[in-house]
């Protein structure tokens, strides 16, 4: 216990010397040029955003080990308005022009601050979900990039470009060295010891050994090594003013409402890196962070701030990282890491006068280089090609115009990558045509026999998946491909019964897909569509003549079929359909075992869990098969139509009948009955065994269809 808690004192600590370290690096860069007589209180205000940020977070962060204070991605926005308004205000300059950047700093926070917490209350932030993963890893390697802009910043006092590398050589040895120890000792021992906590004290020792004892050696004195660079300024507590206590007469309130615009940007810029570098810390640690409650303590974090004339801060990455690998691993050790500042501001604040900067640079080198290793060397094995380079690209925008542009890039990009990869995945789950698939009316042996003939007849496709233009392309050209290799064909046929949706913008292909069919005299055959879809394609105008639209795959089959039967010549399609099966003394005995039973529409034949004392003879209409349901409804099996038997399962095996049997028009059936069926193999065996075998025949054809049926849908 007493060693877990000097664990994540010491990290936390750790975490407040780093931060000591940004807040410097930020108030360098938000009161430069025109401002930088102003320094003194820049450092003060960035330093008050580490104390007052830096508890909330721990105390109220979802990742319980993370570290809250000014970040750069803010502080580059607020360094542009900080210019800006000290160029309205260049004429006037002297205390107006500080006490004016002052009040927009506090405001900024303070406007950040209600955005903030309002997109965690409700529940905003769950948007971040829908972020590719390579976005994440973008982010994550520009992050590192940033690190190591950083550091060039801090050697150089430039940016990082190619016209400022020219700088480095000029760099005295004591600017740079340490920060290469620093560096690589973090690299050397986190590779070879197993505790961090004890990496991290050697690495910043080492540098620290280095830096002073370079300065024993050269003959320099700190005086002389702050006067170069090497070494921060020390700030007296008494520079820093409150908001409150701003003198109102001196604020120029309309040079701030010309720069609000700039604090909704800030917002928006803070918003999205809270929910990156929560999500980044999450996926570097193995954290699920709850990403609303993150906006909500940021969105506090930041109304104090405000109050107290702190700058934007919130959640970072790299200091979150680096107090986890140092061993912080509760609250206390962010309670730390603030305590460390406020220690700093109000005890000794002389100490930051005696902190090397080349301390910062190899920290900054250390963790710019590891997420650079993890995203752009490591990730290559992990994700495919595509993914892979949209991780250096993202890299590229960050490095040009910034973490949003990054960021937006990648998501464009990614959504693009998506779109493309999606549409190569076929909506077809599966083709067929009407020799494969039926419906459920079962029909007469001949009538079977001429839809199968006719099957090549039918290209139908069963959809699945969600349809857009890639998608619904895809399946225009398939239904154009069967078309042309297809000989007569005479209708097609789409199933939507799986699809999850579509978009409006399918309606475009399906346009182009009836006026397909209307030039080949096909009919277009549209079966369980969505309501949704039905809207959508209705409003495209798609419903016409040519086009069928039918409440299932197994209505829609039985109109194909009708209209096929229908097309074929009476003589084929009789309704005596028994001839073919019995030879006339045969179907003479037959005849004289069968009682007529003309039934209504909706008039029922036989019930579920009646005796199976009889086979029913369709000689015109249709029955149809179901099962009652628990709400009220019926469920239908199948139907038979003329030329066909029911009810010969249930005879044959003596059991109750398993369903309900109605008649859906005005139907005539004849029955056999089981008495009359054994008198018929006693008195006339071979009236018997054509029967029999008439019923093995629609038995086998049946089965056939079912055979059919499942390779069709595999």
């Amino acid at each position: 216990m007493r060693g877990a808690l000097s664990a994540n004192i010491g990290a936390g600590l750790l975490s407040s010397v780093v931060m000591l370290c940004y807040a410097l690096s930020y108030a360098a860069l938000i009161f430069s040029g025109d401002l930088s007589a102003y320094l003194h209180s820049g450092v003060l205000v960035t330093l008050m955003c580490c104390v007052v940020v830096a508890p909330v977070i721990a105390l109220s962060s979802s990742i319980r080990f993370s570290i809250g204070g000014p970040d750069g991605n803010s502080a580059a926005i607020l360094a542009g308005m900080a210019s800006g308004i000290a160029a309205d205000l260049s004429a006037s300059g002297g205390p107006d022009l500080l006490v004016t950047l002052l009040a927009a700093l506090a405001l900024s926070s303070l406007v950040s601050g209600v955005l903030l917490y309002l997109l965690g209350a409700t529940r905003g932030s769950a948007l971040i979900q829908f972020l590719p993963y390579p976005v994440m890893g973008g982010y994550l390697a520009g992050t590192g990039y940033l690190l190591l802009a950083g550091a060039f910043r801090v050697l150089t006092g430039e940016n990082l470009q190619w016209q400022h590398l020219r700088l480095l050589p000029d760099l005295p040895w004591l600017a740079w060295l340490p920060a290469l120890v620093v560096c690589a000792a973090l690299m050397i021992g986190a590779r070879h010891i197993k505790r961090f906590t004890l990496v991290v004290p050697i690495g910043i020792g080492a540098g620290l050994l280095v830096f002073f004892a370079g300065l024993a050696i050269s003959g320099m004195t700190p005086d002389q090594a702050r006067q170069a660079g090497l070494l921060f300024e020390s700030v007296p507590l008494s520079a820093l003013q409150l908001p409150a206590l701003l003198p109102p007469e001196q604020i120029h309130w309309r040079v701030i409402a010309f720069h609000l615009p700039e604090f909704l940007v800030v917002a928006a810029v803070s918003a999205l890196t809270i929910l990156l570098n929560s999500t980044g810390a999450g996926l570097a640690c193995r954290q699920d962070p709850d990403l609303d409650q993150e906006m909500r303590a940021a969105g506090v974090a930041n109304l104090l701030s405000g109050a107290l004339g702190g700058i934007v801060g919130y959640q970072s990455l790299s200091r979150t990282l680096l107090n986890h690998r140092a061993g912080g691993v509760s609250r206390i050790s962010g309670i730390a890491a603030a305590g460390g500042c406020l220690l700093v501001v109000l005890v000794f604040p002389g100490l930051i006068g005696w902190m090397p900067k080349a301390v910062l640079v190899g920290l900054q080198l250390y963790l710019g280089i590891a997420l650079l290793q993890e995203w752009l060397w490591r990730s290559y094995r992990r994700l495919g090609r595509a993914e892979y380079l949209l991780i250096p690209a993202i890299v590229l925008v960050i490095a040009i115009h910034g973490v949003v542009a990054g960021v937006g890039l990648g998501i464009v990009a990614a959504c693009l990558l998506f779109v493309i990869k999606y549409g190569r995945i076929s909506a077809i789950r599966n083709e067929f045509d009407g020799s494969t698939a039926s419906s459920n009316v079962e029909r007469a042996l001949e009538d079977a026999a001429v839809l199968r003939a006719q099957g090549g007849q039918v290209i139908g496709a069963s959809l699945h998946g969600f349809l857009f233009f890639a998608t619904a392309n895809a399946i225009l050209q398939r239904v154009r491909n069967r078309l042309a290799a297809t000989t007569g064909a005479r209708y097609v046929v789409l199933d939507f019964h799986r699809i999850d949706g579509l978009d409006a913008s399918t309606s475009a292909s399906f346009l182009k897909l009836r006026q397909v069919c209307e030039a080949s005299g096909v009919t277009l055959v549209l079966t369980a569509l969505p309501p949704g879809a039905r809207y959508l394609l209705q409003r495209a105008g798609l419903f016409s003549d040519g086009v069928q639209d039918c409440a299932s795959l197994d209505a829609g089959m039985e109109w194909v079929e009708e209209q096929l039967l229908a097309s074929v010549a009476p003589a084929a399609c009789g309704t005596n359909r028994l001839h073919a099966h019995f030879s006339a003394a045969a179907l003479a005995r037959l005849e004289a075992q069968l009682t007529p039973r003309t039934l209504a529409a909706g008039e029922l034949l036989f019930a579920r869990g009646d005796p199976g004392d009889a086979v029913y003879l369709v000689e015109h209409g249709r029955v149809t098969v179901s099962l009652p349901l628990a709400d009220g409804g019926t469920l239908r099996l199948r139907s038979f139509g003329a030329g066909t038997i029911v009810g010969e399962m249930a005879l044959y095996t003596q059991n109750p009948r398993s369903a309900d049997v109605r008649a859906d028009a005005p139907t005539l059936v004849r029955r056999l009955s089981l008495g009359a069926l054994h008198q018929l193999e006693v008195e006339d065996s071979d009236t018997a065994q054509q029967f029999h075998r008439f019923v093995v025949n629609v038995l086998a054809s049946r089965l056939a269809v079912a055979n059919e049926a499942v390779r069709a849908a595999q």
